[in-house]
């Protein structure tokens, strides 16, 4: 484990030596044109190589130095996990309330997501992002246990319009809530027939708009019988993304069609 660790430390105590290994990574290069390229001193860069030299990651040929397959490993695998570092930090304590399903997503994919959460100044800066996203966008597919009333508003008048190809999973119980409310069920009598009800709990809300996923983050209320929604997560990533899409097209397989004839008529 102490050995473990040393090559740990190795990377983690000098970012120079980050540097002039991932410059090797682009092919074999001298101390002078490792210097140039890195910005790193001359005698520091030697340093750096005689240094990783020795661990195996490097060797030499000439004046001519060059990664090894394991200083390739070893590099690529630190790099993530710094990555993956800097998502958690970025992230803070919104990973404390990201729905389950998110948490098997590697959060280096997550650090340059944006996060909007409450504000003194701003209340509803979430659900005011979500809308926005939502009315510019030209496709949407959703994956959620309930929907919010102006949502499916922004959602029901941008689809008579054509202005949204949009479709979306949603949990079975929720068509309760619509039947004993004929105004929440208005807009769902235009564009029920693009739902699809997934019989069991959706673990996640989740909106995917064009080239984004939008998720949401939720706790549970003092009683532990509801989901509050707490902030949002925003996120272009093309990993992000592809999971998001994934999931959703999971639930959607085992999901069956929504009849909105079923709605009542206010």
């Amino acid at each position: 484990m102490e050995d473990v660790l040393g090559d740990v430390q190795f990377l983690a105590n000098s970012a120079n030596r980050i540097r002039v290994l991932e410059a090797l990574r682009d092919g074999p290069a001298s101390r002078r044109e490792l210097q140039e390229e890195t910005d790193v001193p001359r005698s520091t860069a030697a340093r750096v190589l005689d240094d990783a030299e020795a661990r195996g990651w490097v060797d030499s040929q000439g004046s001519q130095y060059r990664i090894t397959p394991v200083g390739e490993v070893a590099v690529s695998e630190f790099r993530a996990y710094t990555e993956t570092m800097q998502g958690i930090r970025h992230l803070g304590s919104a990973i404390n309330r990201l729905p389950e399903p998110v948490l098997e997503l590697d959060f280096r994919y997550l650090r340059d997501a944006d996060v909007a959460t409450p504000t003194e100044g701003n209340p509803t800066a979430p659900f005011d992002r979500g809308l926005d996203c939502i009315r510019s966008a030209e496709r949407y597919r959703g994956l959620t246990s309930n929907s919010l009333p102006q949502y499916m508003d922004v959602i029901r008048d941008r689809v008579v319009h054509g202005q949204l190809d949009f479709e979306g999973v949603i949990e079975a119980n929720f068509v309760e809530e619509l039947r004993e409310d004929p105004t929440r069920a208005a807009p769902w009598r235009d564009v029920g027939h693009r739902m699809w009800l997934y019989d069991g709990a959706v673990p996640i809300n989740m909106h995917i708009v064009d080239e984004t996923a939008l998720l949401w983050l939720c706790n549970e209320n003092q009683d532990g019988d509801d989901v509050l929604l707490t902030g949002l997560v925003e996120s272009d990533h093309p990993a992000v993304l592809s999971w998001a899409e994934s999931l959703y097209e999971e639930y959607r397989s085992e999901a069956e069609p929504f009849d909105p004839v079923v709605l009542p008529v206010g």
